[in-house]
């Protein structure tokens, strides 16, 4: 379906694009795969990311930004937050996986837009593309600082169901 969205100025033309189709999950247990894939991943949960919400094509995270998740100015680690952009896309890409396949990231670039300062992040990932064999996520990653959220990193995942 082509969707036509004006720009706000309305002396340039619309931009058209493609929407994807409503998000079905094909796995009747999606639910259970993708808590599985959180409460299964050594890693995150060292990290302290947890899964707060998911639905067909999307998903939720969170962590408290402990001490020992900062780098040295006293921000939220790189690191951390590209692990928590990652894995949420993952588990976005696992809501609509077969029965029977795996997601695993073969790609992803991430623009770290501003330091994460506060005591918490969250994240939103969604599918933008659902194919056999390649999922395409992307994840916004928040700051929550004294209960604002600032957005902090953008990313575009590119997942393999395997």
């Amino acid at each position: 379906m082509t969707e036509s969205i004006p720009f706000r100025d309305t002396g340039r033309k619309e931009l058209e694009f493609t929407v994807e189709p409503d998000l079905s999950p094909s796995n009747p247990n999606y639910a259970d795969f993708v808590r599985h894939q959180f409460a299964d991943a050594t890693f995150i949960r060292a990290l302290g990311i947890e899964l707060a919400d998911f639905g067909p094509g999307w998903v939720e995270t969170r962590a408290a930004l402990r001490p020992d998740l900062l780098q040295q100015d006293g921000f939220a680690h790189a690191g951390v937050v590209s692990t928590m952009a990652d894995h949420s896309a993952g588990g976005s890409a696992g809501t609509l996986c077969p029965v029977g396949k795996k997601v695993l990231t073969v790609e992803f670039k991430i623009n770290l837009l501003r330091p994460g300062k506060g005591e918490s992040l969250r994240c939103r990932a969604q599918v933008i593309r659902a194919g056999r064999t390649i999922t395409v996520s992307e994840s916004e990653v928040f700051a929550i600082d004294a209960g604002v959220e600032k957005l902090i990193a953008k990313a575009l995942v590119t997942l393999a169901l395997v």
